[in-house]
C-alpha cells in the first residue's frame, strides 16, 4: 500500500520591499501546448504564402480582396494562439500587497499589465472558484489556462478573481496569509 505524499504548493511567497509577493505559474497543459506549438508552424506557412502572393503583380481584384480578408483573419488567429502559447510556457500571476493596496499583474516573459486596487475598497477576500457559464466566453478561455482564478475579492460591484488553477486548498493557505499579513484583517470576510 502506497502513501500519498502531500502535494507541493504551485505559488511561491515572499517578503519583498514592496510587501508580500506571490507568484503563480500558469497551470500547464502540455497537449494545448504542443498543438498550438505545431499549429502555429502551419500558421506560419500560411502566412508566408499569402504573403508571396500579395508580393506578386498579376493579382485579380477579387483574390487580392479575399487573400487581404483572410490575411487579417489569420494575422488575429495567430497572435491569439501565441498568447496562449507563450502563457502556457512562461505565464506568471504576480499578487503584490502592500500596506494600502493590492497589485496584480498578469505577466509573459516579465511583460505585462498591472492592476493595482486600493485596499480601502476591497471587500470579502476569500477562496472561490469562478463557476463555469457555458454561455460566457470567458468559461471557455479557462480550459486555456487564461482568465478566472482561485482568489476573488468585491471592488465595487465587480468581483475580482486572480490566482488561477490553484487548487482550493491552496486557494485557502493563500487567503489566510493575505489576511494574516495584517493590513486587510478588516476586509476579510
Amino acid at each position: 500500500m502506497a502513501v500519498v505524499a502531500p502535494a507541493n504548493p504551485r505559488a511561491t511567497t515572499t517578503e519583498t520591499s514592496s510587501g508580500l509577493e506571490i507568484v503563480v505559474p500558469a497551470k500547464k497543459n502540455w497537449l494545448i501546448t504542443l498543438f498550438l506549438g505545431l499549429w502555429l508552424c502551419g500558421w506560419a506557412v500560411g502566412v508566408v504564402v499569402v504573403v508571396t502572393h500579395f508580393l506578386s503583380a498579376d493579382m485579380p481584384s477579387e483574390v487580392f480582396k479575399f487573400a487581404a480578408v483572410w490575411l487579417v483573419a489569420w494575422m488575429l488567429g495567430g497572435a491569439f494562439a501565441l498568447l496562449v502559447f507563450c502563457w502556457s510556457l512562461a505565464g506568471k500571476e504576480r499578487i503584490v500587497l502592500s500596506s494600502d493596496r493590492i497589485a496584480l499583474k498578469h505577466e509573459i516573459f516579465g511583460w505585462g499589465r498591472t492592476r493595482e486596487y486600493e485596499l480601502v475598497h476591497v471587500r470579502s477576500l476569500r477562496a472561490a472558484q469562478s463557476p463555469y457559464n457555458p454561455a460566457d466566453l470567458r468559461s471557455g478561455f479557462r480550459l486555456l489556462g487564461i482568465g478566472g482564478g482561485s482568489i476573488a475579492f468585491d471592488h465595487g460591484s465587480k468581483t475580482i478573481r486572480f490566482a488561477a488553477g490553484l487548487d482550493e486548498a491552496e486557494a485557502q493557505s493563500l487567503v489566510a496569509r493575505l489576511v494574516d499579513r495584517g493590513n486587510i484583517a478588516d476586509f476579510a470576510t
